[in-house]
């Protein structure tokens, strides 16, 4: 096959074959300079329009079904410049008001440079025939705003800034974008999602905006808050953000004074002093929903519990009978302490219980004739949750009605959740935005029940909301420790739980039946094609897998021979030969979403396959359904053969492979390790490096956050 070939040619544009306006994916036909007939181009041209000159860059292909085209990556939109191309672009469809009729009478009256007058003296409109004064608003200002998108575009496009970007830039600021592009371009960085400070900085250099600007500063300070959110804390010490602000701007630290005060009297910044006598220092935001959240769960652990001391030993007693495993004397005790409880924690490893002391609070709830809500974070938990609940779970933004047009939650204190209780699984994984979101909405007379696993890995978001509820002791809660779910032929329960405690897993000697097995491979290159044979050809053959949907390969980074990148790279030449070197996401690809998308309804961590591609874009099968994907929503699209052990929080599958090397030594530790072999079911292979899996079972690593939710309950309870 012809490797594609890159080009740059300047052409007219005489049909808009397809044109989506939400992500400015676009097919185009294009009379090229030089060449004889039309070209076809494909890509991200937002704001192009019949008649337009454009200068274009990008590779020459042959698509299997719709033969040579040409793949955009840049392309800049100049004026028309005859009277035909000023014509077809006023009659394109995008200027509200004109069609063909008009623009031919527009040109006639005005002449070729009637787009420039249209922008300069609108008033001029009124000579044209059939033209009044409303009208004449009307096409102006819609000329402007098309113009507006499109001068912002060219701007951008020559400070190396995509026109997908462009466009969430355009979208967030509307017509004012290039002025704020020009006057404040540090502000792209706190927010358009896609534009780093990096990017944003580069801007501000090319205008000659000086490395001490005040703007520059308070935008260093903002960034630094925002890159901590990003690593989980919630607040930043104010030493601590001014060292890390002053070495990314590469400014003197005494300079940052008065840009922190700004931002404090604007109020974009909250600082207070914490119970260790340091200042901590939040975005607004931030503070506002740890602060939320901490008066939300002291109000709930106020409330009244299920039962009364009294009777609650009497439902433990009648509901032993109920279930088809009894509660032990521990859990027994922990469930009497639940059904007490206003807010109730229910914490755990795997093979503890948790599960039938779940079921033991909803079957009492049921008999007392409440309403019972079950909810996840996730939908795979969800689903989980139903299988044990025995009724339906819904995902935390379904059962908070989170609404995409509003861009907020329906339910809060105006409309609170009004069920007698409410079941929350894999607590561990809510961080603060959705706990206090959560908490705002449980109701005067709910009671609040959080299931989890302390010892996983905290939350991908910031704070740590499960932990420090356990810590603050606002919550009653249950520490269930006692093993049940194990035999001798199991060693995937007893193992998690070895290395819970710090001490080396128990390996079955060479290969047989079982559900827990290490395979050493010092090589990381030679172990990664191990890994590849184990999904595609061992573990199908000997346990009858399949391959797509039953094994999971984690990885602890990105990088490297054994991180996700090039794992995905290998299953996918061996999963989906089709696809191979093929360029973004294609049919048959094993997908992730990796950003919550509240308009098609999928969240970050949802697994999915694609199955085909269609006009929009890539249709793929997530768990509730079929998803049609536009070009720009693919971006929250990544390969998921492999995916790392963070994202596989809050989900199960029947076996997992796991890469552990050296190569990942500054990820290696026991929560990691922990969670990781958690997510398996039924087999749980590791491959790589014994020194490797010692590193990460002897390494404890406190979790290590900025947070403060623990201080605040304790203050709103007192």
């Amino acid at each position: 096959m012809k490797a594609p070939s890159q080009v740059r040619l300047k052409g007219r544009v005489k049909r808009i074959t397809f044109a989506n306006p939400e992500n400015g994916y676009t097919v185009a036909k294009v009379e090229i300079e030089g060449r004889l007939g039309l070209t076809t181009l494909v890509g991200r041209m937002p704001g192009l329009t019949e008649g337009q000159e454009v200068i274009i860059s990008g590779k020459e292909s042959t698509h299997p079904k719709f033969g040579p085209q040409i793949e955009v990556e840049e392309c800049r939109m100049e004026q028309p410049s005859d009277a035909q191309g000023v014509q077809r672009y006023l009659a394109s469809g995008l200027i509200k008001g004109v069609g063909p009729v008009l623009a031919e009478r527009i040109v006639d009256t005005l002449g070729t440079g009637a787009v420039d007058i249209i922008l300069e003296e609108p008033r001029r409109l009124a000579e044209v025939p059939g033209v009044g004064p409303k009208r004449a608003q009307v096409i102006s200002e819609a000329v402007a705003a098309h113009g507006a998108l499109r001068d912002l575009m060219v701007f951008l496009q020559t400070h190396g800034v995509s026109g997908s970007t462009a466009l969430r830039i355009y979208r967030r600021y509307g017509a004012g974008a290039l002025g704020v592009v020009q006057n404040k371009p540090h502000r792209l960085a706190s927010d358009v999602r896609g534009i780093g400070f990096a990017t944003a900085d580069a801007i501000a250099a090319r205008l000659g905006i000086a490395a001490d600007h005040p703007e520059r500063l308070q935008a260093g300070l903002l960034w630094i808050l925002t890159k901590a959110r990003d690593e989980g804390h919630v607040y930043l010490p104010y030493e601590e953000l001014l060292e890390r602000t002053a070495a990314e701007l590469r400014v003197e630290r005494a300079l940052l004074g008065p840009a922190f005060a700004r931002l404090h009297s604007e109020q974009e910044i909250v600082a207070e002093d914490t119970a260790d006598g340091q200042r901590a220092v939040y975005l607004s935001g931030q503070h506002a929903m740890e602060t939320l959240a901490a008066r939300e769960l002291a109000r709930i652990a106020r409330q009244e519990g299920l039962l009364t001391p009294e009777r609650a030993a009497k439902a433990v007693e009648w509901v032993a009978g109920q279930l088809a495993v009894k509660p032990s004397p521990g859990q027994a005790a922990a469930l009497t302490n639940l059904l007490e409880a206003g807010l109730g924690v229910l914490t755990g490893g795997p093979g503890t219980g948790k599960t039938t002391l779940v079921k033991a609070v909803i079957t009492i709830a049921r008999r007392m004739g409440l309403s019972i809500a079950l909810a996840a974070p996730t939908g795979r938990a969800a689903k989980r949750l139903a299988q044990a609940g025995g009724r339906e779970a819904l995902t935390l933004h379904r059962l908070l009605e989170y609404s995409p047009k509003e861009n907020r939650f329906l339910r809060g204190p105006d409309k609170p959740l009004e069920h007698g209780l409410i079941v929350v699984d894999e607590s561990s994984m809510i961080d603060i935005w959705l706990g206090a979101h959560l908490a705002a909405a449980v109701g005067p007379t709910s009671r609040l029940l959080l299931v989890g696993d302390a010892d996983q890995l905290p939350p991908v978001g910031p704070g740590l909301f499960f932990r420090q509820i356990m810590d603050s002791g606002a919550a009653k809660v249950a520490r269930l420790t006692e093993i049940f779910r194990q035999d001798e032929s199991g060693l995937i329960v007893a193992n998690a739980h070895r290395i819970l405690h710090g001490q080396m897993p128990r390996l079955p000697q060479g290969e047989g039946e079982g559900d827990f097995f290490f395979i050493e491979q010092k090589d990381p290159a030679r172990a990664a094609e191990m890994i590849r044979d184990l999904v595609t050809q061992r573990l199908p053959r000997s346990f009858g897998l399949d391959p797509e949907r039953d094994i999971q390969v984690l990885a602890p980074m990105h990088k490297g021979n054994l991180g996700c990148a090039h794992l995905n790279a290998l299953l996918r030449q061996a999963l989906n030969p089709r696809a191979a070197g093929r360029p973004g996401l294609a049919p048959g690809d094993r997908v992730m979403q990796v950003r919550n998308n509240y308009d098609l309804d999928v969240f970050n961590g949802d697994l999915g396959l694609a199955l085909r591609e269609d006009d929009e874009g890539l249709v793929v099968e997530m768990e509730h359904g079929p998803v049609s994907y536009a070009p720009a929503d693919l971006d929250d699209l990544t390969l998921a053969y492999a995916i790392t052990v963070h994202k596989s929080q809050g989900s199960e599958y029947p076996a997992v492979v796991i890469a552990l090397a050296g190569e990942h030594y500054i990820m290696l530790n026991r929560p990691l390790l922990y969670t990781a072999v958690t997510r398996g079911k039924q087999l749980v292979v590791i491959v790589g490096q014994h020194k490797a899996l010692k590193r990460a079972v002897e390494h404890a690593q406190p979790i290590h956050r900025y947070a403060a939710l623990d201080t605040k309950i304790r203050k709103y309870l007192n």
